[in-house]
């Protein structure tokens, strides 16, 4: 029987529901060989996820999940096997997540100027110790009866186009490339088909882009064959994942997309061949 993986995994860390040391058991439970949580801005679901799984049968890679625009649009870059403790990035991470809570107090003012009945103190609540996000808004919106559900709150309000939407802190693309790579890591273009932006995948790569993830929940069979072969055109390893972020409504279920290990396998080896570019490879 084949092993898996799951290299895209949200925790509550940022906006996922499940705990990163729930997400280690569930993924212990399915025998998963690998997982990645691959929060937005903060690297410490992670950590404490590769601290508990430490004396456990499964390996926990670093990753992270960062936004990049050069205009409107919303690239998601993931970054994996890099130096958590990398300063520059940790700056960075710093700086985004004073932004995001700015960014949570705007739409908030936004849906009080709709008339609606909302503090910010309900989106902190919601979000906890997590990084600010959209999905505790729609989560605080829900429980104040402002909409009545999860969904309806992005549909209406909360979306690229909605009327509360406020942009986030992203980088340039290629400045998020950079920046994993400097803190030691690969590269990888997330979720492609919701991007909607196949032909910035040539310019990426030409930035360094290192992969791309082709196994998604929104990713049917032939969108996974479309992006294996532009991979391949540009010279990219490939990845996967579930996106799990344990809410209704958004995207799939730990485990659920039967990733190969040998991408894993694959993304090591581009890895190793990065570090040795550099001269700093490490075992």
């Amino acid at each position: 029987m084949p092993d898996f993986v799951d290299l895209h995994v949200h925790s509550s860390h940022s906006d996922g529901k499940q705990t990163p040391k729930e997400i280690v058991d569930r993924a212990l439970k399915i025998k998963l060989k690998a997982i990645s949580i691959t929060d937005h801005d903060v690297v410490s679901g992670y950590i404490e996820a590769a601290e508990y799984a430490r004396d456990k049968n499964i390996e926990v890679i670093s990753g992270i999940e960062l936004s990049a625009s050069k205009a409107d649009d919303d690239t998601h870059l993931l970054g994996y096997l890099f130096r958590p403790d990398y300063g520059r990035l940790l700056e960075t991470l710093d700086r985004f997540r004073r932004i995001r809570s700015e960014r949570g107090k705007r739409m908030i003012e936004r849906l009080v100027d709709l008339g609606f009945d909302i503090k910010y103190d309900d989106v902190l609540e919601a979000a906890g110790e997590a990084v600010v996000g959209r999905p505790h808004l729609a989560e605080a919106m829900v429980k104040r009866g402002c909409v009545s559900s999860y969904n309806e709150a992005f549909d209406k309000y909360l979306g690229l186009n909605g009327p509360v939407y406020v942009p986030k802190a992203k980088l340039t693309p290629a400045e998020a490339i950079e920046l994993i790579h400097e803190a030691g890591g690969v590269a990888v273009m997330a979720h492609p088909a919701l991007t909607k932006k196949d032909d910035m995948i040539e310019e990426l790569a030409a930035n360094g882009l290192d992969g791309l993830e082709i196994f998604h929940p929104t990713h049917n069979r032939a969108t996974r064959k479309k992006y294996r072969q532009l991979a391949k055109r540009h010279g990219l390893f490939i990845t996967g994942g579930s996106d799990s972020h344990n809410r209704n409504g958004r995207y799939g279920s730990i485990g659920q997309e039967n990733v190969p290990e040998e991408f894993l396998v694959d993304m090591k080896e581009a890895w190793q061949k990065r570090a040795g570019k550099r001269g700093d490879v490490r075992s």
